[in-house]
Formats: structure tokens, C-alpha cells, sequence
């Protein structure tokens, strides 16, 4: 189990753009763009990324998680984040201005994405070098509508399970408490996954060996 905090993302212009178009219907405009520049700077001093990742054998997570292997992976990496409570506050403040709303709706989406793909990029690293290639990343159901729906089909079952992943790789570590029910994850954080595939000859045993 890995736990990095206070590392550093990159919050794109471009992608709170596309978030605010696609989501809430606003066209990019001078005016748009300027106020997402001006929330990036803002942000940074809210936004506090950190994240905890786990990578099981096969053998392993389907005794212990209720997430279903395709063929021929070999082992998950479950990955938690957070970006902190930052933010979270700093749109209650703004409830009554449905522009600001949005915006920062759209900033902690972008902030949660980098934050995800940070923790990816080592992953992949670490399944480069065992010869592995990893899958399309995979998000629970709670977060449909944050990642690309088709990804939500491969590998959880929907009616349960995110309380084990999320204890799995300690989301406490990072600050991440669930609801009462251990069904829903707060705002500013987010589960997700990836399966390993062997690419090589002895790929299989190595990765085994790597992450037992």
C-alpha cells in the first residue's frame, strides 16, 4: 500500500471548459475564460491532493473485493483520492451564486481527475516494468457521470462493494470517511481501478511475484 500526499497536479483551463459546456450548457466566452483563470489561482490554496493505491494478485482481490476480473489479468490496482475539504467549504459559501457554483463544481472535477491520473502514471510504471499493461480506468457506480460511463461495466458489481474497496487501501489515511452507510463517497474524493495483463513471456509470474 502506497500513500502520497501534497504533490503537485495540474489544473487545465481547457478541461473546466469542456466540463461547464458539457455539464451545465456554458459556452466558452472571454469572459468564461477569465474567471477559470482566476479560480486555478484560487484553488491551489484549497485544493490539497492526496491519494493511497493498492495492487492485489487476482488470487487476492476476488477473495477479499466484489470486483470481477476480465480473462486474462492477472491483478487490480484500487486507487482512493482526495482533494481535501477545501473546496467542499468554499462552495457552500457560494450557494446562492449559481455561476460561482458551477464553476467550482467544474474545478473539482478537473482537480479529482488529476489527482487520479497522478496516481495512474506510477502505477503504470510499476506494470511497465512486470511486462503488464493495464486497463481503461474504472470508477464505482456513485460516480457515473464523473468518467466515461462504458468504463463502469468492467469489473463492479453494482449493488455493493465500495466499502471494502475504500477500507481496502485505508481511505481513512487520506482524510476520506464515508456516509453512514459506507455506500457513497464524499464530494471531494474518489475510488477507482485498474487491471493488469501480462504483454510478455513470464509477464504472468513476475507481476504475481511483484504484487504478493
Amino acid at each position: 500500500m502506497t500513500k502520497i500526499k501534497n504533490f503537485r497536479i495540474a489544473l487545465r483551463a481547457r478541461e473546466i471548459s469542456r466540463w461547464l459546456k458539457r455539464e451545465r450548457g456554458l459556452e466558452t466566452t472571454p469572459d468564461l475564460e477569465i474567471a477559470i483563470d482566476h479560480l486555478i489561482k484560487e484553488g491551489k490554496t484549497w485544493i490539497e491532493p492526496a491519494a493511497v493505491y493498492s495492487t492485489l494478485t487476482r488470487q487476492i482481490a476476488e477473495k477479499t473485493t466484489t470486483i470481477a476480473f476480465p480473462e486474462r489479468s492477472i491483478a487490480v490496482s484500487v486507487i482512493a483520492v482526495s482533494i481535501g475539504p477545501g473546496l467542499v467549504q468554499k462552495r457552500l459559501e457560494a450557494e446562492s451564486d449559481a455561476g460561482r457554483q458551477a464553476l467550482l463544481a467544474a474545478l473539482e472535477q478537473e482537480a479529482l481527475s488529476q489527482s487520479v491520473s497522478f496516481a495512474v502514471r506510477l502505477i503504470q510504471e510499476q506494470a511497465k516494468e512486470e511486462d503488464c499493461e493495464l486497463s481503461a480506468l474504472a470508477v464505482t457506480p456513485a460516480e457515473a457521470g464523473v468518467q466515461n460511463a462504458d468504463v463502469l461495466d468492467s469489473g463492479f458489481r453494482r449493488n455493493d462493494g465500495l466499502s471494502a474497496l475504500a477500507s481496502l487501501v485505508g481511505v481513512q489515511r487520506i482524510g476520506i470517511n464515508l456516509d453512514s452507510s459506507g455506500s457513497e463517497l464524499p464530494s471531494h474524493a474518489r475510488v477507482s481501478w485498474l487491471f493488469w495483463t501480462p504483454i510478455g513471456k513470464g509477464a504472468s509470474k513476475r507481476a504475481e511475484k511483484a504484487v504478493a
